[in-house]
């Protein structure tokens, strides 16, 4: 059985780029791959990741959780999350207006002299292997305006997409999307870094210690689901059980308890 399972993930690794999951994660453990990557996305060649993290878990009680590509923080504080999104289902605008809210609560300060001046700078970057906005632009980057001005709003968060399918006229930014695009491409005088990352991973051998480690990954994946829906499982018997005692004491109607149990179940549905 783990023979075949070394087999079809080592089959489906062979085939895949660097936008599958498990591939992308692998360059997200590396700040200097990831830190190419952003300089030449925000055009920054003094640009410096102070640190980088592969599929954080945002999983919040009374929010829905989500699984986050990269997250990584800058020499200046601002925290960028890069996702990648294959294909263009449930509104990638939306999803990354979520992800900005997660990571400025949990990254901004938690005592009593919170100031919204401290909240962090968030820049989020999501690469698409489609044209989001139907226009072969290489970059897009969403800004705010008043309307019927000139005058932007600048509220600590830069929004970008990046249009993968797209023939960009740089020859830099060209050379990045066939290394993230392609199986075996890699371009060492652009992104040094990010090659070497690139060919670590490719010439994974099967059965070799590399591929035990793939299965032992797919294997914490399912493990962490499994956590996950155990926790939420958990936490929904405890509320329960609170609002059995709450009326059993007198504090609460069945009636109210009802009702709060039912506004608490739409809010974690939506």
């Amino acid at each position: 059985m783990k023979n075949i399972t070394i087999r079809k993930y080592s089959h489906k690794w062979k085939e895949t780029n660097l936008l599958d999951d498990l591939k992308f994660r692998e360059i997200a453990k590396s700040k200097s791959a990831i830190e190419e990557i952003l300089r030449e996305i925000l055009k920054d060649n003094k640009l410096e990741v102070v640190s980088s993290v592969e599929q954080r878990n945002k999983c919040k009680f009374y929010f829905h959780g989500v699984i986050l590509d990269c997250e990584c923080k800058l020499s200046t504080n601002e925290i960028v999350n890069i996702e990648v999104q294959v294909e263009n289902n449930d509104d990638p605008i939306l999803r990354m207006r979520y992800n900005q809210s997660l990571l400025t609560i949990e990254n901004s300060p938690k005592n009593k002299d919170f100031k919204y001046k401290a909240i962090p700078k968030i820049i989020s970057i999501m690469f698409c292997d489609f044209d989001l906005f139907k226009m072969n632009e290489p970059i897009y980057e969403v800004k705010k305006f008043v309307n019927g001005s000139d005058i932007e709003v600048n509220n600590g968060v830069r929004e970008i997409y990046v249009n993968l399918k797209s023939k960009a006229d740089d020859e830099k930014l060209t050379a990045l999307f066939e290394i993230l695009k392609t199986d075996k491409y890699i371009n060492e005088n652009f992104f040094p870094n990010l090659s070497k990352k690139k060919r670590e991973i490719v010439n994974l051998e099967i059965g070799g210690q590399s591929m035990s480690g793939l299965t032992l990954e797919i294997y914490k994946d399912g493990e962490k689901v499994g956590i996950k829906k155990g926790m939420e499982k958990g936490i929904e018997k405890g509320y329960s059980y609170a609002i059995k005692e709450l009326i059993k004491k007198g504090i609460i109607t069945e009636t109210e308890g009802k009702k709060i149990l039912k506004n608490r179940n739409n809010l974690i549905s939506k």
